[in-house]
């Protein structure tokens, strides 16, 4: 059996993160240098627990659309928490 686990550095925050390749949150944002910039136009970077939580906030703060999968209440654990089972693909 075999599972990945994605290594990053939040695109938002900067701090170095872990998380389930297929769950974890992302923004659109283009590097520009030595940092991520928030590009509308850019790719999906990855996102830390700590800034998709606040992010959730803030759709929920706003009344924006919620994606089914963030709102299941184990989302934030699978995502951050549980590697990806390769077999589960």
């Amino acid at each position: 059996m075999a599972h990945a686990i994605l290594a990053f550095c939040c695109a938002a925050c900067f701090m170095p993160a872990l998380a389930n390749p297929m769950l974890v949150m992302s923004i659109p944002a283009r590097w520009h240098g030595t940092e991520y910039v928030p590009d509308p136009d850019g790719s999906r970077e990855p996102i830390c627990e700590s800034c998709a939580r606040q992010l959730l906030q803030r759709f929920e703060r706003d009344r924006l659309p919620i994606p089914k999968i963030v709102r299941e209440a184990d989302y934030f654990e699978r995502a951050y928490h549980i590697a990806h089972d390769q077999q589960d693909s």
